[in-house]
């Protein structure tokens, strides 16, 4: 396509062999002289020639839009088997935790073990609930100019919050906004970006249940395991765990 928008159809053999074919028509079988059946002749090429550039493009969009489908889904795929190995391990823990915590004093740190573990568990089924969520917004793109304004306005309001559930509330919708626009700047549409904010959340789940195990193994055996130090290791998990939760319900990344 040359920088007017004309389509030269030199290169296009089926435009050039269409003017071809109504040169000749026009000329051994409707008589019509050689200087005037060019025109009509060269009109057909140069038609044909846009067409068959649009069609081209149309025909490269669609597989590039197929294999980029085809990448979400397995991108999908995979975090959905994430969250089932995760759930995996977090019954493993669970079960390691029933057996070590049996000093009346592991009671709470036990009962919080136990409660983050079970909403691990039921992740997969979760996901698995809101799946036509997670393969929505294909091809939708993220707009960066709505996001930073939203931005600019949450920060605005953070910065005027008293300390309290609220400002922490606010300050983790800041921080997803401010996600939501790198990926709108990066071009990704609504679902690329959901999947990789669902990824990035599995990846802190991962470290944080390996970091739980670490704190469940040293607090046992001792009478005196510290309440404070278990809740601490289960504070991200329940971040990552709300954070998800929030994207579900509310259909965003």
């Amino acid at each position: 396509m040359a920088a007017s928008g004309w389509t030269n159809p030199l290169d296009h053999p089926l435009a050039v062999a269409a003017g071809g074919i109504c040169l000749l028509l026009l000329v051994r079988g409707a008589g019509v002289a050689l200087p005037l059946a060019i025109l009509p002749a060269v009109g057909l090429s140069v038609a044909c020639a846009a067409l068959l550039a649009r069609m081209g493009a149309a025909g490269r969009r669609s597989r590039s839009q197929r294999l980029h489908a085809q990448r979400l889904d397995a991108g999908l795929e995979e975090a959905l088997d994430r969250a089932s190995g995760l759930a995996v391990t977090a019954l493993a823990l669970r079960e390691e935790a029933v057996t070590r915590f049996t000093d009346p004093g592991h009671l709470e740190a036990l009962g919080n073990v136990q409660l983050c573990c079970e909403r691990l568990q039921q992740l997969p089924e979760r996901l698995q609930e809101r799946r036509p969520l997670l393969e929505s917004g294909g091809g939708r793109r993220l707009d960066p100019d709505d996001l930073a304004r939203r931005l600019a306005r949450e920060e605005k309001s953070l910065q005027r919050e008293a300390e309290g559930p609220l400002r922490q509330e606010r300050r983790r919708l800041v921080d997803q906004l401010r996600r939501n626009l790198h990926a709108a700047r990066q071009g990704m549409d609504e679902r690329e970006a959901r999947l990789l904010a669902l990824a990035t959340r599995l990846e802190a789940i991962d470290g944080g249940l390996q970091q739980l195990r670490r704190q469940v193994d040293h607090q046992w055996p001792s009478t005196e395991a510290s309440d404070a130090a278990m809740a601490t290791a289960i504070e991200p998990l329940d971040e990552a765990l709300d954070q998800i939760e929030r994207s579900l319900d509310a259909g965003t990344g």
